[in-house]
């Protein structure tokens, strides 16, 4: 019996190497424009399906290549696998792509989402297929503004805050906690007190002085300075076509409970649009069981071995099947061939 057990752990756990691999997928390298940026990236298509909807990927923060370091490629294989293809590109000034993501506003990186959608509907071999977006964290500030300008066939965003200042008191609550050391009263007291600080520091554009934080590079203090007012809130209640938000319950860099219920109050039903919290989720959607971390950084070296063992197995139970059920669902596709022998 414990053979047997160690045996399907084994099997489960080293099939996930091949999530990691693409090399004989359909993959297509475009560039398009925004801002005088030019912006790489890779279409990958699903086989064997017709007019397939497009999921194009949104990042969040950072610095990040089309598929995050290969981090997103369980993700995209198990996408393609339910006939769903995938566009991501390198950020401004990372890998291929020319500019500086640093020096964006949600508004610059709406526009650029906006132009990535554009670039993808152009393609004749793509004539018929449904496109819409899988946004990640920060893209919760992103994906409500690109849809109140457009109807895109679906949106899914995945631990999305709604506002910039709540969502970095949380963080650091969480920090806090997790620290150790502190009651829960001196916890709620630093927190507020950080948040003061942060207000003095960032808020208004007429006080801006880097010197203030040493401890941040000067081209990050100007980004989280052009940002810190973001609120999605005046966008939620008008995003345009089908919305599938999603959080994991187990969420140290977003308050999960918070953000599920505002966008419960705002979102349309009757347009196909919904919130969930989904159980032993982390903000990624991984399952919190091996991979409860709140900084990439935290991760220790057998983390990140279990996870490329592990492939699309790291996700939390079902999360990766909901998103792509939801957008099948959505988009309706009519056609799809048979696998052939």
């Amino acid at each position: 019996m414990i053979f047997c057990v160690i045996l399907g752990l084994s099997v489960a756990l080293f099939s996930g190497l091949n999530d990691f691999d693409v090399s004989d997928d359909a993959v297509l390298n475009l560039s398009f424009t925004s801002h005088q940026n030019v912006l790489a990236g890779s279409l990958i298509l699903p086989k064997h399906t017709r007019t397939p909807p497009i999921a194009i990927i949104v990042h969040g923060d950072g610095a990040q290549t089309r598929f995050s370091d290969a981090s997103y490629l369980p993700m995209v294989n198990r996408l393609l696998k339910q006939g769903i293809g995938v566009f991501s590109w390198d950020k401004p000034g990372v890998g291929e792509s020319t500019g500086d993501w640093l020096q964006q506003s949600m508004q610059d990186r709406s526009d650029e989402v906006i132009a990535a959608y554009n670039k993808i509907h152009s393609l004749p071999a793509l004539k018929g297929s449904p496109i819409g977006f899988i946004g990640f964290s920060q893209a919760g500030w992103v994906l409500p503004i690109v849809t109140n300008e457009m109807t895109p066939a679906f949106t899914v965003i995945v631990g999305g805050a709604v506002n910039w200042r709540h969502q970095g008191a949380y963080f650091t609550k969480r920090q806090l906690e997790a620290q150790g050391g502190l009651s829960s009263e001196q916890v709620v007291y630093q927190v507020a007190d950080n948040l003061t600080q942060n207000d003095a520091t960032f808020a208004s554009s007429d006080t801006l002085n880097p010197s203030l934080r040493p401890d941040m590079d000067p081209k990050r203090f100007a980004f989280v300075a052009r940002n810190y007012n973001s609120d999605a809130t005046p966008y939620l209640g008008t995003m345009q076509g089908p919305v599938l938000a999603l959080w994991g319950a187990n969420d140290q860099n977003v308050d999960s409970a918070y953000n599920h219920a505002i966008y419960q109050q705002m979102l349309q039903p009757n347009k196909k649009q919904s919130a969930i919290i989904l159980p032993q989720a982390t903000h990624g959607l991984l399952n919190a069981t091996w991979f409860d971390y709140q900084l990439p950084s935290e991760w220790s070296l057998w983390s990140q071995g279990l996870f490329i063992l592990m492939g699309h197995h790291a996700y939390a139970p079902n999360a990766l099947d909901t998103i792509g059920a939801w957008i099948n669902k959505v988009a309706r596709i009519k056609s799809v061939l048979p696998e052939t022998p």
